[in-house]
């Protein structure tokens, strides 16, 4: 006498779908991240390490 056991295949696939949303939120994560140490490598390519100090431009009233 065997028992019908009732099974939900729809929990696997949102599982999976869980896991590849995951996967690509972690994927845009590293992309950005990648993208803003670029951005970083490039604006500390721009300051003048010969430069003495900062000259601020003063307001005479």
């Amino acid at each position: 006498m065997s028992s019908p056991i009732k099974t939900n295949a729809s929990i696997p696939a949102k599982q999976s779908e869980h896991a590849l949303a995951q996967k690509s939120r972690a994927s845009a994560l590293e992309r950005a991240d990648a993208d803003r140490a670029q951005q970083r490598r490039i604006n500390y390519a721009r300051i003048d390490v010969n430069a003495s100090k900062w000259r601020y431009v003063t307001s005479t009233q």
